[in-house]
């Protein structure tokens, strides 16, 4: 029998659940909405993608988490959802770099990947890779001026991808080597279905209790009002 695993993506506004057999996709369940329908959503896609071919989570062979960096929100939802699944059912767990899912939405045939994900004001979550999808540089927040990156296209073009790339675009001294694609792209379990299986293949399992996702800097919360007499509200 085949070896099913579950994926699961939820770092974006962009839900997306994928069920894959043998380091292929069979089912994928997927949305994109701007409030962050994950609570609502997650689930249901879980069980529609395990429903379509009659299996049950204890069915699975491991269940592959988007590991981060990304919203936080969403990080923690994945990550229970994935965790409560494999903990109750006593399977393994996958945890996938986000940028490394980001990645390889795309597929150039030179040069040099730099996968981005939003952050606040000027910044985003960038790591760099080959065209080949080889890790040089890991996931690091990086305020975006207009000199950022320049170094790189020294050595062929630089390939944008991910949702931090309209900032990119916008910010940076443009460069002939500099590839922008015209939308911005969300990761996706989709992506996640190789890596997933490599991982699983290799036995490269994340320690379920005490796994924690990649939030790549520390939660920030809005400045707390004062009142007249200078007290917390």
């Amino acid at each position: 029998m085949p070896s099913h695993l579950l994926c699961i993506e939820t770092t974006t506004t962009q839900c997306s659940v994928a069920l894959c057999a043998d380091g292929e996709l069979s089912t994928l369940a997927q949305s994109n909405h701007e409030n962050y329908q994950h609570a609502q959503l997650l689930h249901t896609y879980i069980d529609k993608v395990l429903s379509k071919h009659n299996l049950k989570p204890s069915d699975l062979a491991a269940i592959a988490l988007s590991s981060g960096p990304g919203s936080y929100t969403g990080l923690r939802i994945g990550a229970a959802a994935a965790k409560g699944l494999c903990y109750a059912n006593d399977i393994p767990l996958i945890a996938i770099p986000t940028l490394d899912i980001v990645a390889r939405e795309i597929t150039p045939s030179d040069g040099h990947i730099i996968a981005t994900l939003d952050a606040r004001r000027d910044e985003v979550y960038c790591a760099i890779y080959t065209y080949d999808y080889q890790r040089l540089q890991p996931a690091s927040p990086h305020v975006i001026t207009s000199n950022s990156f320049a170094e790189w296209t020294a050595k062929g073009p630089v390939h944008f991808v991910g949702t931090g790339l309209e900032k990119c675009e916008e910010i940076i001294d443009h460069n002939s080597q500099f590839i922008f694609p015209k939308e911005p792209s969300y990761p996706s379990a989709t992506h996640m279905v190789k890596q997933a299986q490599y991982a699983f293949e290799q036995q490269v399992f994340e320690d379920v209790a005490y796994f924690d996702v990649d939030y790549l800097k520390a939660f920030q919360t809005s400045p707390q009002k004062k009142d007249a007499l200078g007290q917390s509200t």
